[in-house]
């Protein structure tokens, strides 16, 4: 079965603004924290091919892979991807956004998209989109979490 996936989140978390900011410019060492990463390949000019370990429970599993397109626009602190069509089992786009408030740097993460082809018990099926997105939340979560690891003060 195929799922559309919508989730937007903020977080504040006390990191190193210019430190995220240098790796948001090189975006390898950003994107490489996210969670659940099996493998991460540079496909062209600020592209690359993600292959994350299955996400999933209760029957339903599914191991995203996709590609996108990477943007930095470094002055407002913001990393935006555009899928890759034809790369994988899932289509996702959006944003990663960093913004200086005090001591600590507000984070917003949005992604947008669908995922194909996920092995679903039928009796599980109307419940899927929703289980989903939580697992997506969570990983974002960690990811966030992950900044904190890798930048914070």
């Amino acid at each position: 079965m195929d799922s559309k996936l919508s989730l937007d989140k903020t977080a504040s978390a006390a990191l190193n603004y210019e430190a995220v900011l240098a790796d948001l410019e090189s975006i390898e060492p950003l994107i490489s924290i996210f969670p659940k990463l099996e493998s991460l390949t540079k496909v062209g000019p600020n592209a690359y091919e993600w292959k994350l370990k299955p996400i999933g429970a209760m029957g339903v599993s599914h191991a995203v892979h996709y590609a996108a397109t990477y943007e930095v626009d470094k002055a407002k602190g913001r990393l935006s991807f555009k899928a890759k069509e034809g790369v994988g089992n899932a289509n996702l786009s959006g944003y990663f956004q960093f913004k200086p408030n005090g001591d600590k740097v507000d984070i917003e993460v949005e992604i947008n998209g669908l995922l194909r082809d996920i092995k679903v018990p039928m009796l599980l099926k109307a419940a899927t989109p929703g289980f989903i997105k939580t697992m997506f939340d969570g990983l974002v979560d960690r990811f966030i979490e992950k900044l904190g690891e890798k930048y914070g003060k």
